[in-house]
Parts: C-alpha cells; sequence; structure tokens
C-alpha cells in the first residue's frame, strides 16, 4: 500500500533499515519526552504498523519507551493519590504539600543518550524534585530516581507588560511553559532583584556564555533587563522601567528571541554518536597497534570488514569517522599526520 511505499522510500533515503529505526527512535524519544499528558495512542499505532514492516525485534526499544511512559502516568497518579489520602482529603483538594513534579520516568539502557549536562536547580525546585522522589523511593522501594536535570518543561506564572484593548501598556500574570534551565535562572530572581553572569554561573554550575544565551529569553519577554551602568548585570524589570520601556517602544513588543539549538532537545545526537562510535575505538586501537599508521578510507573498509563479523555493526560514514578519530586527537589518543593518516598517540 501507499504507507509501505513511503516506507519504503524513507529506508532508501537513510540507506539501511537499521539507519532509519534508529533515527526514528530518536525522534520518538524527543515527542514522549516532550508529551506532558502521557497520551501514547498515537505512537502505539505508529509502532504497530513498523512492527509489520520491520519485525519486533527491530522495534522491542521503542516499544519499552512506549511503556515507560504509560508507566510514569500510573505511578504519577499512585504518589498523589498516595500523599493525598495520608492527608485524608477528597482528591479535589488543593494543598501545597502536593506534588507539583510529573515524572517521565525512563529505563535509560533502552533509551537513545539524553542530555546529561550537570546543573544544580535552585533549591525551592530541587526540594520539590525531592519531594517527589521520596514519595517514588516510598511506592518503589528500593528503586530511587537519578534526575537528568536539563530535560523536562516547567509551568510558572510571572508579571510581564502587555498592551490592553486601547493599546496601553499594563502589567499582567502570565503562565510560561519553559525549560528547567530558565525556570532556575528567573526564581534566583526571587531572592534578590540583582544578579551577574558569574554569580549565576556559579550557583547553577551553568557555563557563562550559556546563561547569556538563556537569559536573553527573559529580557526578551521583558520580565529582565539588563543594566551596563557599574559592570553588566541582570534584573528585575520594574513596573515603571516596563511601562517606560514600552511607552518608548510603541507596539513593537516582539524582539527577536535567541535560538536555543541543538541543546534544547531532549535526545542529544551528539551523545548518541559518541556511545556508538566509542564501540570502535578498540577495533580502531587494534588495527594502529599492528599497522603503524593508517588512513581515514583504509580504517573506514577494515572497520567495515572486521566489525561485520562481531555482535557490533559498523553502519558510519567517511565524515561520522573523521570526526572520531578528530576527537580521539584532542583526547590525546591518537595524532593525525600531515599526510592525514592516523597513529596511536606516543607518550
Amino acid at each position: 500500500g501507499k504507507g509501505g511505499d513511503i516506507l519504503s522510500m524513507l529506508v532508501s533515503i537513510y540507506g539501511s533499515k537499521e539507519l532509519f529505526v534508529d533515527e526514528y527512535r530518536l525522534m520518538l524519544a524527543d515527542k514522549l519526552l516532550a508529551n506532558t499528558d502521557y497520551n501514547t495512542d498515537s505512537e502505539v499505532h505508529t509502532l504497530e504498523l513498523l512492527k509489520l514492516r520491520f519485525g519486533e525485534v527491530s522495534m522491542r526499544n521503542c516499544e519499552i519507551m512506549i511503556k515507560d511512559m504509560d508507566d510514569s502516568k500510573r505511578i504519577n497518579a499512585n504518589i498523589k493519590d498516595t500523599v493525598q489520602s495520608r492527608a485524608k482529603r477528597k482528591p479535589s483538594d488543593q494543598s501545597e504539600n502536593d506534588p507539583v513534579v510529573d515524572a517521565a520516568i525512563v529505563s535509560h539502557i533502552f533509551w537513545p543518550s539524553l542530555q546529561k549536562e550537570a546543573m544544580k536547580h535552585h533549591p525551592r525546585i530541587q526540594a520539590e524534585l525531592e519531594h517527589f522522589g521520596n514519595e517514588y523511593g516510598r511506592l518503589k522501594n528500593p528503586r530511587r530516581l537519578l534526575w537528568l536535570n536539563q530535560l523536562g518543561m516547567v509551568e510558572l506564572e510571572l508579571d510581564v507588560v502587555e498592551t490592553d484593548d486601547n493599546g496601553y501598556p499594563v502589567v499582567e500574570t502570565k503562565s510560561f511553559t519553559c525549560t528547567p534551565v530558565l525556570a532556575t535562572l528567573i526564581a534566583y530572581f526571587e531572592d534578590k532583584e540583582q544578579w551577574t553572569v558569574e554569580d549565576l554561573a556559579r550557583e547553577t554550575g551553568i557555563p557563562e556564555h550559556i546563561i547569556e544565551r538563556r537569559m536573553s529569553f527573559w529580557v526578551n519577554k521583558r520580565v529582565i533587563r539588563v543594566v551596563l551602568q557599574g559592570g553588566k548585570h541582570y534584573e528585575l524589570a520594574s513596573q515603571q522601567y516596563l511601562l517606560q520601556e514600552s511607552q518608548e517602544s510603541g507596539d513593537n513588543f516582539d524582539l527577536m528571541m535567541m535560538e536555543g539549538g541543538e541543546d534544547e532537545r531532549a535526545v542529544s545526537a551528539s551523545a548518541q554518536e559518541e556511545e556508538e562510535m566509542q564501540v570502535y575505538e578498540s577495533y580502531i586501537f587494534g588495527m594502529l597497534t599492528n599497522l603503524g599508521q593508517l588512513p581515514l578510507d583504509r580504517i573506514h573498509n577494515m572497520l567495515k570488514t572486521f566489525v561485520a563479523g562481531s555482535d557490533v555493526k559498523y553502519n558510519k560514514t567517511p565524515q561520522q569517522l573523521a570526526q572520531f578519530l578528530q576527537r580521539l586527537c584532542k583526547q590525546e589518543k591518537l595524532e593525525c599526520g600531515p599526510d592525514g593518516t592516523y597513529k596511536l598517540l606516543k607518550r
């Protein structure tokens, strides 16, 4: 049928069934982790079609990923019910002790490599995660949660400037859905109104250049302003400043937002690729130990030959291999000569 024709075309574009399935798995991971209501009906339907085309074994990891989301939905509901029944309240009653966290709990060995960059949450956010983690520990003892701090979405309310029906600027409370990094950065401005990039970097463990990129989001949303007097710093945009700035800039409220780029994706494609390439490192070292030095194309062809007989598959392009070899050079494991050949770096 038509669906089969499209699949055949996609497989031919990717070059092999394995590459297509790997790419689908990356896309599925992003889609599942962005799905806040944990409804997987559409993904299950697609998975069943792909299983018919590629077989159950090929799609096994994807099946477990979807099951993780179904399990997460049930665990989140259980934790909320447990907290409410412990406090002897009806489900409709809200309390400040209720968990405000919903967690997607993943079986990491079946998922692609996810972002693991280090960052420290604001203490108030961290306390909420620990509250949820403690409840999970009670429910699933002896299991414990290991949080991936960069991932997820946070819903919060902040005061920003909008225009009313008459075109006048007014301060309104507005809801935002943002990344944990953005939520942590703005949370610090509840503690004090002024922060330098250096201070925010020290508190969060996030590199300064990334903080500057992220803070542009809140500047563009009229929540924070940049002050250059007395050394560059950020401060909460006061109502007086916001109204004055809005009147000066007329109706042109929309500033260009800096692109988040690859690091907004849950799945780190480079981390996934690096992990896969790591498997070939011992093969490459073995070749160079025995043969001295080799050019890229020879290493590429030998990997295709040697690795074919093992459990590991080699399906990388010469460009992907070249990037990996350059990484090994930066790590001072290999060196690349002026003629483009690679050899082991002698210490």
